[in-house]
């Protein structure tokens, strides 16, 4: 490879004997040579030159850059054919000019077009020495730019596979990170006897900053928790292995522990959030419900969470359950309201995390707009609430929510995680109730 400050050199490679071939070929052709600088002039082996060319990284510290050189082989026997492509390979591989002289009969039998695909120029043995001098001086004057282009590109290369590397050794630690992330934090709904659960969970990436949890408290109380940890990737997934830690469900054991009310835990929460090490400028939103499953009333506390929806069955007009509360995270001393709702046996109660706005992108509103928030999923979720008393039902409803979802425009580039629940009183239970 050429570097600035190394003299250029014509190079020739011949079996006819160094006397001879200075006298007939090297010296010729550096007299015939046009211009006012003259290569340095040398005559090598087939060998000798084949080292030379051998494999080697310009760019690795340590290594030496070959000389800008152009070489002219003169293949005058067929003895020369094996040596002849070997050497051909080893220009090839370097990037290194050459021109090929052949008796006339070696070239008819030759694959001269080979030698060509190499970039090896082919002459006949009768050409002219100024017309062969001519031609190894433009392959040597336009050397140094692809000498200095090659570089480019092999440096390119190292660049490239670094990066390579470095986004590797990323998925792996990402993936290390979402494992972990599901050994510690909740994946699937627990089956609760009474109750109709179902979730619908899809990180953005790898990891989640959503965080979902549903607990029996006693026999006849569940809580259901929703958080969204303000972000994306693994610094919010980290974050809802904190939150999931630190939410007080019940205080004291055994038969005599007491349910913490929805909006005490929250406050008891945010103060645990707040008195963290670390960044400050991590938040999280939240909803949490404590559910009594002998009257189906839930109680609802929010910190900065999208408002709950109470669908009742049958109609597609959802009340939205407001709760005043700030995010989790910024006011340690902030306060938290509860909303006590009524869902009954033909209500149910849906939470979700934002992200849903995007998640349904208005098609018609043309490719610049598709991450403009709408309302779309407030009607999918309704209709998947409207499915949720039937477990078997709620099962298929909630392959077809996913389907939906996995087809919209920009599913697959979701900017957002994705999280919902919805829980209901089973109507087969509410049956056999009825019926005793």
């Amino acid at each position: 490879m050429h570097h600035v400050g190394t003299e250029p050199r014509l190079t020739v490679v011949s079996r006819l004997g160094v006397e001879k071939t200075e006298a007939q070929w090297l010296k010729p052709i550096l007299s015939a040579w046009p211009g006012h600088a003259t290569p340095e002039g040398r005559i090598v082996s087939y060998d000798t030159l084949c080292k030379e060319l051998s494999p080697h990284d310009p760019c690795e510290p340590g290594q030496r850059a070959l000389p800008s050189q152009v070489v002219v082989a003169l293949a005058s026997s067929k003895d020369e054919e094996r040596d002849l492509y070997r050497l051909l390979d080893a220009l090839r591989r370097s990037i290194t000019p050459a021109v090929l002289v052949m008796r006339d009969e070696l070239a008819r039998e030759a694959d001269t077009a080979q030698a060509a695909e190499m970039g090896v120029a082919v002459l006949g043995w009768e050409t002219p020495i100024a017309d062969i001098a001519r031609a190894l001086a433009t392959l040597l004057e336009r050397q140094p730019l692809i000498d200095s282009m090659s570089r480019d590109v092999r440096l390119a290369q190292l660049s490239q596979r670094s990066i390579a590397g470095e986004l590797d050794k990323l998925h792996r630690e990402l993936h290390e990170a979402a494992q972990m992330q599901k050994q510690f934090v909740q994946r699937a709904v627990p089956f609760i006897d009474g109750l109709n659960i179902g979730v619908i969970f899809r990180p953005a990436t790898y990891v989640s900053g959503d965080l979902f949890d549903v607990d029996r408290l006693d026999e006849h109380h569940v809580s259901v928790f929703l958080a969204d940890a303000v972000g994306h990737g693994v610094p919010a997934a980290m974050l809802t292995l904190f939150i999931s830690r630190a939410l007080p469900k019940i205080d004291g054991k055994g038969g005599h522990g007491r349910i913490v009310p929805p909006a005490e835990a929250l406050a008891r929460l945010n103060r645990e959030f707040c008195a963290r090490p670390g960044p400050g400028d991590r938040f999280a939103t939240a909803v949490y419900a404590v559910i009594d499953t002998r009257t189906m009333t839930a109680t609802i506390a929010g910190a900065g969470h999208p408002a709950a929806l109470v669908v009742e069955s049958g109609r597609f007009d959802p009340q939205k359950i407001e709760s005043e509360g700030p995010l989790l995270g910024v006011f340690p001393d902030a306060e938290f309201e509860q909303v006590e709702v009524e869902l009954g046996p033909t209500g149910s109660l849906v939470l979700y995390t934002d992200g849903f706005e995007v998640a349904y992108p208005d098609a018609s509103a043309g490719p610049s707009r598709l991450k403009i928030p709408t309302e779309f999923y407030v009607d999918r979720l309704v209709r998947l609430a409207m499915r949720s008393h039937e477990r078997a039902d709620l099962a298929g409803a909630l392959l077809d929510f996913e389907h939906e979802l996995d087809n919209q425009l920009g599913s697959l580039h979701r900017p957002d995680d994705v999280t919902a629940l919805v829980i209901s009183a089973d109507a087969a239970v509410g049956a056999v109730t009825r019926a005793a």
